[in-house]
């Protein structure tokens, strides 16, 4: 499919993938909400050529699809400067985060990467709430996506679910690696019932998977590059602490040494598709001087 943008709406030229479908089915392929659905009819938002639909049944057939977009308030307290952004186009735009700083909390908190995106958003007329596709931890350095638009905002939570949004990171660890090294940890994450705020390996808890390959070795660290199949909260150091490649400087699940500053997590590129033309697109992120020292 193709699309063109103008002020406040998008317009779709399906080219012939609906051509004995429905509205209904074009809304259902990104994941609307029955109210969704609903809402989207009652105020106008889409149309058949230059015709408002005035129900989901009606056959797409050779029509253009026009998705009207309003503008909504940018719902969270704007920070004073705006986030890095490294990517950006109609859908979504993805943010470089910094260690030691958190994605949200609360709403009137203005250092929390949401409140640097609403400066962004706010500064570059993207007139819609704020809302991250994932998560990072605190510590955890790297890339984050903001989806841009609402309507496709079910499609963004879906991809991820599924794993058609990729995420990878580098780590490094206390304790060398043979190379070439891979491995799978296929390990099961629960809370940790003693230690408020950590996990740990469970048989009770939540699939977890992690793909793990060694890069290189430096004095008594290694660099791991690390590929999630699952999201779950502090799934990488959890599962490099489980196999005895703890991260370095993790104040949860590894130690500290000053031979590098900050936890050694880098979220360095994030694979995603177009929502309406289906384009594989890998973003990555600047370079990170802590892992610099791995390919002198």
């Amino acid at each position: 499919m193709k699309y063109t943008i103008d002020t406040n709406k998008i317009v779709i030229d399906t080219q012939g993938k609906y051509i004995n479908k429905t509205v209904e089915d074009f809304l259902n392929d990104y994941y609307q909400s029955k109210k969704n659905k609903y809402l989207l009819i009652l105020n106008k938002q889409i149309q058949l050529n230059n015709t408002f639909i005035t129900n989901a049944k009606q056959i797409i057939g050779n029509q253009l699809l026009t998705i009207h977009i309003p503008n909504l308030p940018v719902d969270w307290l704007p920070a004073g400067q705006e986030c890095k952004v490294i990517y950006e186009d109609a859908f979504i735009y993805i943010v470089h985060k910094d260690a030691g700083m958190i994605i949200h909390s609360e709403k009137d908190d203005p250092t929390c990467l949401n409140a640097y995106a609403a400066r962004y958003q706010l500064n570059h007329g993207i007139h819609q709430p704020v809302r991250p596709i994932h998560r990072l931890d605190k510590d955890t350095t790297g890339l984050v996506i903001y989806s841009k638009i609402p309507f496709f905002q079910p499609w963004l939570d879906h991809a991820l679910a599924t794993k058609k949004i990729k995420r990878h990171y580098q780590a490094i660890t206390f304790g060398n690696i043979d190379l070439p090294f891979h491995t799978t940890i296929n390990q099961k994450l629960g809370r940790d019932r003693h230690h408020s705020g950590m996990y740990r390996i469970s048989s009770t808890g939540m699939e977890a998977i992690t793909q793990v390959d060694g890069i290189n070795n430096y004095q008594t660290y290694s660099l791991l590059s690390c590929m999630l199949e699952t999201g779950r909260t502090h799934q990488i150091r959890v599962h490099l602490a489980s196999i005895h490649h703890p991260i370095v400087n993790d104040p949860l699940y590894g130690k500290k040494t000053t031979t590098f500053t900050g936890m050694g997590l880098w979220a360095d590129w994030i694979e995603f598709r177009n929502p309406i033309t289906n384009k594989k697109h890998r973003i990555f992120d600047i370079d990170n001087p802590m892992y610099s020292i791995f390919n002198q």
